[in-house]
């Protein structure tokens, strides 16, 4: 791997976590689809015997990113973004209209330039550029800078809007927790690596913690289930799991207990407990019962138009009926209904519904594709991490998010070819030397 390149990519990173992304750029599923059409660029431009044999036999399997891996979710977030942008025009919106698929002021370039570095070499047997040590140490830079910025930071200050700050950071830790927790046999990791990347994952889960972002909160307990899935004694590590775990919540807890009934200087513990006991009876002084209220009305308005739904406008002038911003003196007033599939649904109907399902599956059709190992495993979490987030907020609304989503799945990807050239010992396709 090219200094240049590790050094823009460490410092994408860390830039995702300190300052804000504002833009109104098309949806974030164009930079899944320009880094699959990068992947099969250098698939399609790659020669006949660039394909390398399958260990103990004497057959031969494709290159490391071509389409049967990338494919399915590629296809899904193709088809996802068309529909934002059919729907946008329908709603006479333009590119607005597409805000509810996410921003991606930075995406855009850094695919560009990291491409034209990827793509200037055709030397004959050159091998894979060390994409797993150089992009393991810049995605703990990021979570250590995130540790810092959480630590120095009120969460009303936080570079982005808390819970996809939160949850940004939370998918770094998807991507970095395997390569810390699987022994491939191929990539002979040191001790200061292993020591090194487990300290950046626990910088991670400081900043997710303190943002006091509950929803990001499922990096924990996903880690913990990877942790016990790999452990050669898998007994001692659920013990372990639990043992942390209730240390854990229960520090929390306490912790909580001798702050002052506020929500920024608490972990919000407390405050989910009594919240989950009003469920019964949801408004919008909580920031559970609002999301319950947003999504009653959300789901009443998709089946009032279900096929075109009523557009963003429409969408945050229904919001702002239900909990009125002078409701909320102390925050920036609501304009989504707390939830990316329901904002969709409302703003396009069934065919919006459909685009955030699609855009919400691509990582799972990726692990699925990708067979058992490394790539499996950070895809899993990756789709963990991004499903949960959706489910509780507008995520793909906030250029940071969006941004480092597309950071990760660039980092897995190229990871993967590293691993795949490393295992097959073959020439890498061209576009990806």
């Amino acid at each position: 791997m090219k200094a240049p390149t590790a050094a823009l990519l460490a410092l994408a990173l860390v830039f995702t976590v300190l300052v804000p992304l504002h833009s109104d750029l098309a949806a974030w599923t164009w930079s899944w689809w320009l880094l699959a059409s990068l992947s099969c660029w250098g698939w399609a431009r790659q020669p006949a015997t660039d394909s390398f044999p399958v260990a103990g036999s004497s057959a031969t399997r494709a290159g490391p990113l071509g389409w049967p891996l990338i494919g399915p979710a590629a296809v899904a977030l193709l088809v996802a973004c068309l529909i934002g942008l059919a729907m946008g025009t329908w709603h006479e919106e333009g590119w607005r209209g597409m805000r509810q698929d996410g921003k991606v002021l930075m995406v855009l370039p850094m695919v560009g330039v990291l491409s034209g570095l990827l793509l200037d070499s055709r030397i004959p047997g050159s091998s894979v550029p060390a994409w797993r040590e150089q992009l393991g140490w810049a995605l703990g830079l990021q979570l250590a800078v995130a540790a810092a910025v959480a630590l120095l930071w009120p969460r009303a200050q936080l570079p982005a809007t808390a819970i996809p700050w939160a949850t940004a950071v939370a998918l770094t830790m998807a991507v970095l927790g395997p390569l810390v927790l699987i022994r491939d046999g191929v990539h002979p990791d040191s001790r200061a690596w292993r020591i090194g990347l487990t300290l950046a994952l626990l910088a991670g889960a400081t900043a997710v913690v303190w943002s006091r972002s509950r929803a990001a909160w499922v990096v924990l307990p996903w880690l913990m289930l990877v942790a016990v899935a790999l452990a050669q004694r898998p007994a001692r590590a659920v013990l372990w799991s639990l043992v942390v775990a209730v240390l854990a919540v229960g520090t929390g807890v306490l912790y909580d207990s001798l702050q002052p009934p506020q929500v920024e200087r608490g972990l919000r513990l407390l405050d989910l407990l009594q919240e989950l006991g009003q469920l019964g009876t949801p408004d919008g002084a909580s920031s559970l019962g609002s999301r319950v209220v947003l999504w009653q009305t959300a789901w009443d308005s998709l089946w009032q138009h279900p096929l075109t739904g009523i557009g963003v406008s429409q969408r945050i002038a229904l919001v702002q009926a239900v909990i009125p911003p002078e409701a909320l003196p102390d925050v920036a007033p609501l304009v989504h209904v707390h939830q990316q599939f329901l904002n969709q649904a409302v703003d396009h109907g069934l065919p919006g519904l459909l685009a955030a399902v699609l855009s919400a599956a691509a990582p799972w059709a990726l692990a699925w594709r990708a067979g058992p190992g490394l790539m499996r495993w950070q895809c899993m979490g990756i789709g963990t991490v991004h499903g949960t987030g959706l489910l509780f907020n507008a995520n793909m609304t906030h250029g940071t998010y969006a941004f480092n989503l597309g950071l990760c799945l660039m980092a897995v990807l190229l990871i993967r070819a590293e691993s795949e050239q490393q295992a097959g010992g073959a020439v890498m396709p061209a576009g990806l030397r």
